[in-house]
This record gives structure tokens, sequence and C-alpha cells, in this order.
């Protein structure tokens, strides 16, 4: 087996206790990212973080009370699998504020950002990843987040609030709030684990036993970014700085080393659910929350965050530009509501993610204690969203050539 050592690795570069300002996020990124960031500002104008005290148009201006929005409806779109507990968050939030909360769901992010363009989505809220968020801004699809109207934006940890990010342009300014995150587990059948001692390690999967017997995502983050941290695991934000020497090292060890080892390239989470339900996959990339599902459904798989660390996705909520009046502020106040700890218990039975904000111990749910997000978050590493997108079409590309080959 490699090295089982499973003590913890040194923080993220964005966490609360490096101090890391959004200067020292550029200075870490290469002339593209910086730019790129650069460029969002400005095509953002001077809107800030509190959005100063722009009227509704119909006579409601920021920080109306909740009473004066009772009967407004907003149309929210979140993800298939966060649908039954958004649903139960939203009917205790209107019987709360009268605020009527209608509720859809949406394939991916740049499915809604591609509608969003097209003028094709009548939205007053909907559910992003943090990945997308530099797309949505450069489209100038959404507008700041007034935080008069979320104050418990205040609750959130360090490392996700604006000046520690790489998606938000500037301090002080959100305009997405992040509310959940995970990263790609590693999961294994504890039936057909061919050894002793439990995976500890991405490179565990390497052993010959397990040729053709694992599962790897193909999506381009997962991919390139998991076999990226094999080699270099502290360094998630050197990756741009050195592209060309490190992404043929990703290359060559995809097609030489990881190749030979998958029998299932998974294109997303339900395709991770079914190779390991239907007993295809011995070993590899998953969710947690889908692992956890898997689980409680009577599968015998297990999982765990491996020591080198796993790409860290991270959701939340956004606000469309073009939304104004009642619905803008009933949105924010949605936003906000979905922040209190008080009310996350019932939600966090039905899908256990991990939160961004704490939980304390009395509202936590099993599954949310049991969550390794939760208890290896010093193992996740955040990418740089820009970085990721300029290059994913590209890394698309390369991998299913590898794939067919």
């Amino acid at each position: 087996m490699v090295d089982s050592d499973q003590s913890d690795r040194g923080r993220s570069i964005t966490e609360s206790n490096t101090g890391v300002s959004r200067r020292r996020w550029l200075q870490l990124g290469t002339g593209t990212a910086a730019a790129t960031v650069t460029g969002l500002s400005g095509c953002l104008g001077g809107s800030g973080g509190g959005g100063g005290t722009e009227g509704g148009g119909d006579g409601t201006t920021v920080g109306s009370s909740s009473g004066s929005l009772s009967g407004t409806k907003i149309r929210f779109l979140t993800y298939g699998n966060h649908l039954p507990a958004m649903k139960e968050l939203a009917r205790s939030f209107e019987e709360e504020t009268g605020i009527e909360v209608q509720l859809g769901t949406f394939q991916d992010d740049w499915n809604i950002i591609s509608k969003q363009k097209a003028g094709a989505s009548d939205l007053q809220l909907f559910q992003l990843s943090m990945r997308a968020v530099p797309s949505a801004l450069n489209d100038e699809l959404l507008q700041p987040i007034r935080t008069e109207n979320v104050p418990l934006l205040d609750t959130l940890y360090d490392d996700y609030k604006p000046e520690n990010t790489p998606w938000e342009p500037e301090a002080g300014t959100w305009h997405a709030v992040p509310n959940h995150y995970g990263a790609n587990c590693l999961t294994w059948n504890t039936e057909k684990w061919p050894y002793e001692e439990d995976p500890t390690s991405w490179k565990d999967l390497l052993q010959p036993e397990l040729e053709g017997e694992v599962g790897f995502s193909q999506r381009p983050n997962y991919c390139v970014c998991t076999t990226y941290l094999t080699f270099w695991p502290e360094e998630p934000r050197e990756f741009e700085a050195n592209y060309e020497s490190r992404i043929e090292k990703v290359w060559n060890s995809l097609e030489n080393d990881w190749k030979p080892q998958v029998g299932t390239w998974f294109e997303g989470g339900g395709a991770a659910s079914q190779g390991f339900a239907n007993g295809n996959v011995t070993a590899g990339h998953n969710f947690y929350v889908i692992a956890a599902s898997l689980a409680d459904d009577g599968n015998p798989v297990k999982s765990t965050i491996p020591k080198e660390g796993g790409y860290q996705y991270i959701d939340g909520l956004a606000v469309p530009r073009g939304v104004r009046g009642k619905k803008r502020t009933a949105a924010e106040k949605f936003i906000n509501y979905t922040l209190k700890p008080e009310i996350r218990e019932p939600y966090l039975k039905e899908v256990p993610t991990a939160t961004t904000f704490p939980i304390p111990e009395k509202y936590q749910s099993e599954g949310y204690k049991q969550n390794i997000n939760v208890e290896y978050k010093d193992r996740l590493d955040i990418f740089d969203p820009v970085f990721i997108g300029n290059k994913s079409d590209q890394w698309t590309t390369k991998i299913q050539e590898m794939i067919r080959s």
C-alpha cells in the first residue's frame, strides 16, 4: 500500500489564518487571470457590495421589511438532489415572511448561464457553482447582493468571503453567496476492495490488482486537477504559473498511469452512483452526498478525502441582473434565511452537505457530522476558477481524445 499517513496537510491558502488578500490572490496567479479579473471589475462599474440605496421601481427600497413583501413571488432554480430539502425550507420561509418561493431545477451552471444570456429565463434567484461566477460576471448576468438585506453574510467562514476568494473581483462585494461545499472524494466497494488496509491516497488506485476496476471522472476540472494533486498537493494555485511543464506531466500520468486502471469514465454524479450501485466499479471518484445515499440504500461503500486532497466545489446563490424592486429584496431575504443554522437541521437530514458557515452541534444531522468534507476540510483545494474555466474546453477535447484512442 502507499504510505498511509493521514495527518492533515497545511491549510489552504484561502483559509482565514493566512490572511490572504485579494491582491495576494492576483499575485499568485499569472497575468491572464489578473487581467481577466481586472476586466470583470471594469465591466461591473461602481456597484458596491451594499448596493447603495437603490429604489426598487415600485416603491420598495433596500431593507424593506418582510411585512411589506408579503405576497411577493420569486422563481428559484436549484439542483435536483436538493429539491425536496429546498421545498421544505421555502415552505417555512413563506410561513415566516409571506414570500412565496416557486422552485424548479436545472441541468448545470452552463445551461442556466446560456438561458440567462439568451433572455429566456424568468428568474429572481438561482443556485450557482462558484466556478461559474467569473463567466457570469463577464457576461454581466449577476448583480451585487445588498449586504444590508443579508446580515448573516458576516457569519460565513473567512475563506468564503470576497477578499479571500478567486471568483469575486473586489473585496466587500458579493455577487454570489457560497452556502455549501464539497469535493470529489475517493469511494470504494468494501466487498470488492482487495486489500486489508483502506485506501488513503489517490495513488492506491494505481495498484495492478485494480486494473480496469477504477471509476474516474472525465469532467475536466476533476480529471485534470485530481491528477495534478497527486504530484503537487500543496500547490493548487501554482498550476497556472507552471502550466506548460506541469500539464505535460498530468497528461502523461493520465495516459500511462490512469487509463489502464480505469474501466468506467464517469460523465457526472449519476454515472458514479450507477457504477458503484451495480458493482461495476471497485473504487474511484465520487461525491460524498452520493456515496452516503448509496450506503443508506445498503450498498457496501465507504469514502475518504485522500491525503493529497480533493478538488473543492463550492455552490451558492445569486440574483440575476435586472431583478428589481420587491422581487430583488425578497430574493436577498431568502438568501439570508438559508444561512440560519436553526433552520438547516431538516435540510441537512435530507442533504448532509458541508456548509460555508458554522452549524452548532444541536442543529447538526448525523449525516452532517459524518460528512468527510467537514472532517477533512483542511484537505480540500480551491483552484482558480478563471484559470480552470479558460482551460476547460481544451482539457475536455484532450480527455475525450485520450478515452477514444
